[in-house]
């Protein structure tokens, strides 16, 4: 079996869910078995994966399994109940428990506390500091753990009891040894080789490398760019997150990056690494004898542009809004729509205002078509200053929709051709102004190329990402361990 091994998944997801979803599809094209697995006590998991189109028996979380037993990994949940959230005091008005019955059958009991905030003086933070799980059918007890607060590490589980598993009490002092024992038990109940196909989670990793269970193989995906610094190549700075795989990469079986350059530049700091470390992409576009027919002649001036993010800082979609609301001085046509939903959401409404730029550039949410709504705009344009891939590129290319973005490792500058199928610019991590001014020179390059040439130029950039291509990518990868 091949387990997709993640914290959680909701609604709305970063590029790595998405990123698991694609790989799901080309594992159904290529007929390669496959689990999502999710580690954390997701509590809304099952409207996510009604919303995402996932069956009950794609998916294993850990804190249903132990509640709801061996049966479940095979058929997931077997009844659905209605999910209820509410909030019970004591009779003092001291003591607080929320209680969640979820669709899978899981009633948890938060138990909350108040404490005084370690970032404010003279201020209380309601949290929870005791977990208990029931199974709702039976109102039997199978999980309780409690939050321990670490010095460097923050609030983590710990003292995990597990109620009658099989017959048996157990527990656990970390999340780590939990989720040990937890990957231990997959291992066992599916027989032949699992590949455990890690998409993030350093508990997992810690889970994992010091104690690989028998006939498993353990295969990292990277999902953005590994470095924070490169100025010294002999000790580069590691991404916080890959931090852990990097430092012990004798311990795992594969590492799979995105693109071709992201290899290239992973092999500087492991050159002995070359058979271990593969590119795959984790989008791609319907195989081109199977999509559409694709006609743009004749096109209009490039007016109306498009984004798809995560409201999240790291995207800068406030230096797009701004380089929008800059070019708009020269053409006055201009437009910005924004798919997608943050925590940046309210930020990001707030600079609109602040522009009085509310009829140009609109925050139009999330959108689970996305691939319909790209041919109503002319362009795409992203202000992030790194993309591991960059999905959305992939799409808006295979749309006809040229780019302007930033010359970012390693997904920008892997996929846009500067002037051929988009505009790469400079960026500056220190001076916004630069930045700005820079994508709205892009802007204004794209407006003013021939517009017919590029959306011919989008399309053919992107033919070696059909997803038969990729699946097949996927295939020789696994036969091959």
């Amino acid at each position: 079996m091949n387990f997709f091994v993640n914290k959680a998944m909701g609604i709305g997801n970063s590029g790595v869910e998405h990123a698991q979803f694609y790989r799901a599809k080309c594992f159904d094209k290529v007929q390669l078995p496959y689990k999502y697995v999710f580690v954390e006590l997701v509590k809304n998991l099952h409207e996510a994966m009604s919303n995402w189109k996932i069956p009950d028996d794609r998916v294993i979380n850990m804190w249903e399994l132990f509640v709801l037993g061996e049966g479940y990994l095979e058929k997931g949940a077997s009844k659905k109940y209605k999910f209820t959230e509410e909030i019970l005091v004591d009779h003092t008005n001291t003591h607080r428990i929320k209680e969640i019955i979820t669709s899978s059958g899981l009633r948890i009991v938060e138990h909350l506390e108040k404490s005084p905030s370690k970032k404010k003086e003279n201020m209380l933070v309601v949290s929870t500091y005791r977990i208990e799980i029931f199974d709702y059918k039976t109102a039997k007890r199978k999980v309780m753990y409690e939050y321990v607060d670490h010095k460097h590490r923050g609030r983590l589980i710990s003292n995990i009891h597990l109620f009658d598993f099989e017959g048996r009490h157990l527990f656990f002092k970390t999340e780590v040894q939990l989720q040990r024992f937890f990957f231990t038990y997959l291992a066992e109940k599916f027989e032949g080789v699992n590949n455990f196909i890690i998409d993030r989670g350093q508990e997992s990793e810690s889970a994992l490398f010091a104690h690989k269970p028998e006939n498993c193989t353990i295969i990292e995906i990277i999902h953005a760019d590994h470095l924070s610094d490169r100025d010294v190549k002999s000790a580069p700075l590691w991404n916080n997150f890959y931090e852990y795989l990097l430092t012990h990469m004798d311990m795992a079986d594969k590492v799979v990056v995105a693109t071709k350059l992201q290899r290239e530049d992973l092999l500087v700091d492991f050159p002995n690494d070359k058979d271990k470390i593969a590119a795959i992409p984790v989008g791609g576009i319907r195989d081109q004898e199977e999509a559409k027919e694709f006609k743009k002649e004749n096109l209009s001036p490039i007016q109306k542009f498009i984004t798809v993010s995560r409201l999240a800082a790291e995207k800068h979609i406030d230096i797009v809004i701004k380089a929008i609301n800059e070019a708009r001085k020269e053409y006055p046509g201009l437009s910005l729509d924004i798919y997608g939903q943050g925590g940046e959401d309210k930020k990001l409404r707030e600079l609109i205002k602040s522009l009085n730029a509310e009829e140009y550039v609109k925050l139009q949410g999330h959108s689970n078509k996305i691939e319909e709504v790209y041919p109503e705009y002319d362009a795409f344009i992203s202000g992030s200053y790194s993309e591991g891939f960059g999905l959305t590129y992939i799409e808006a290319l295979d749309a006809g929709l040229p780019i302007v973005t930033f010359k970012a490792r390693f997904g920008a500058i892997e996929l846009i051709e500067d002037g051929i199928n988009g505009f790469l610019k400079d960026y500056s991590r220190s001076d916004e102004a630069y930045s700005v001014k820079e994508l709205t020179e892009g802007i204004r390059q794209v407006i003013n190329s021939d517009r017919n040439d590029l959306s011919k130029n989008t399309r053919r950039s992107v033919s070696e990402y059909q997803d038969f291509i990729i699946a097949n990518k996927w295939k020789e990868l696994i036969n091959g361990i």
